[in-house]
């Protein structure tokens, strides 16, 4: 993720909060669930995090990133897609 939704003043922007909250919690949630490692790179004021798994990711890590894309597809369809772009890239 990199940017702010701008959807409104900063500590105001509903959508860059409820991006951010799906975004760690999914980190958090695949640190606490599974045994997958990974790394990461965040700076909250560049509204910036990145995400990189080491080695092979489980089926319980592939679904938790599902559920992360679906809810941030459900951000956009709720008429938000003026201020939020999502790319899938398999690298």
């Amino acid at each position: 993720m990199s940017g702010h939704a701008e959807y409104d003043a900063p500590g105001k922007d509903i959508v860059c909060s409820a991006v951010s909250i799906l975004a760690f919690n999914t980190v958090n949630s695949v640190e606490a669930f599974t045994k997958d490692t990974f790394k990461y790179d965040s700076d909250e004021e560049e509204g910036y995090l990145k995400v990189e798994f080491i080695g092979e990711v489980s089926h319980d890590t592939e679904l938790l990133m599902s559920s992360f894309a679906l809810g941030i597809k459900s951000i956009i369809n709720d008429g938000n897609y003026d201020y939020i772009k999502m790319t899938y890239k398999e690298v």
